[in-house]
Parts: structure tokens; C-alpha cells; sequence
């Protein structure tokens, strides 16, 4: 029976096929975790704190991206600009922020290869305890999608709030350890 549900359904008077939700939705997930999906989320939060810094990002801060960025309803609890500091926002979504180090825990494994993936196609450069991105990512406007381009802005909003945030003061505030 389930696996009827992610066959495309032919209807009545369609001219083509109709995919069913839950197919959608998986297509929609694998997207989400394509790990140059998360590379190219990841150059963007690394370059936009280098801008913000003028340093690179310190290698474990790397890891509180993606887990602030992907998950709608964090993503969408995220301001539209940097002017409300990480800390302030955490106090503001306690909701997100006690949801934060389950996700950030489950999403390890595709940050790492996120990063990987980023590393081999050299979007971003590995230094001493830091990650730099020298060229910028293509920006949020050019992404082919609304989604994708939310998931950007968010990216660099987060890399913003890094560089301005010491790492082990970022981790305590949303309640993980490095």
C-alpha cells in the first residue's frame, strides 16, 4: 500500500501525471539535503561572517548553521536583518531554541558532508581552526527558487551573527556543546 503513494497518479481529465504528497515532500527533503545544497548554504554563511569579521569563521561554528537554516519554522523565526543579535533572538524563540541541539545533533553527519563537499569543490578553504570562502557565493536572487533563496539570506544572517558572537558564547546560547 505505501508504495502506491509515491507512484505518480494518473486523474481523470489531467493531462499528465500528478504526483501524490508524500512523494513531493520526499523530493522536496532530498533537495533540502543534497549535501551541495548545504555547501552552497554553508559558503554563504562562511562568506558573509568573513565580510562582517574580516577573519574567517572558526571551524566549529560552522556547525550552527545549517540547523538554524533548514528547518522552516526556525528559518521563518529568523529577522530579516542582523540588527537583533543571536542572543537576543534565542530569548526571543524559546520554542527554537529548545529544539535546537536535537536538530543541530541530527544534522552533524550532513554538515560534515556539506563541508566536505564545499572542500572538494573548493567553495571554501580550510586554515588553521578556520573556514574561508574568498569568492562569493551566487546571491540569494539568482537562486532558481523562494525556498532556496530564504534558506540563503538565512545562511548569511547567520554567518553575520557568528562573526559578531564568540563561538563558545554561540553554543551556550542555543545549548550545545562544541
Amino acid at each position: 500500500m505505501a508504495s502506491r503513494l509515491h507512484r505518480p497518479v494518473q486523474q481523470a481529465g489531467r493531462a499528465g501525471p500528478v504526483t501524490t504528497a508524500p512523494h513531493r515532500s520526499t523530493l522536496e527533503a532530498r533537495a533540502l539535503f543534497n549535501p551541495a545544497f548545504g555547501a552552497y548554504l554553508l559558503a554563504s554563511s562562511i562568506h558573509a561572517a568573513a565580510k562582517k569579521a574580516h577573519t574567517p569563521m572558526p571551524w566549529p561554528s560552522v556547525f550552527l548553521v545549517l540547523p538554524l537554516v533548514l528547518p522552516a519554522d526556525t528559518r521563518s523565526s529568523l529577522p530579516a536583518r542582523s540588527t537583533m543579535s543571536l542572543s537576543a533572538w534565542a530569548n526571543a524563540n524559546p520554542r527554537q531554541q529548545a529544539a535546537f541541539a536535537e536538530r543541530a545533533a541530527a544534522l552533524t553527519d550532513y554538515t560534515r558532508a556539506s563541508l566536505r563537499t564545499a572542500m572538494r569543490h573548493r567553495a571554501i578553504e580550510v586554515t588553521v581552526g578556520n573556514l574561508n570562502c574568498s569568492r562569493a557565493p551566487k546571491p540569494p536572487s539568482a537562486a532558481p527558487g523562494a525556498e532556496v533563496a530564504e534558506c540563503a539570506r538565512a545562511a548569511a544572517l547567520v554567518g553575520r551573527w557568528l562573526a559578531a558572537t564568540d563561538p563558545a558564547r554561540a553554543f551556550t546560547v542555543l545549548g550545545v556543546r562544541p
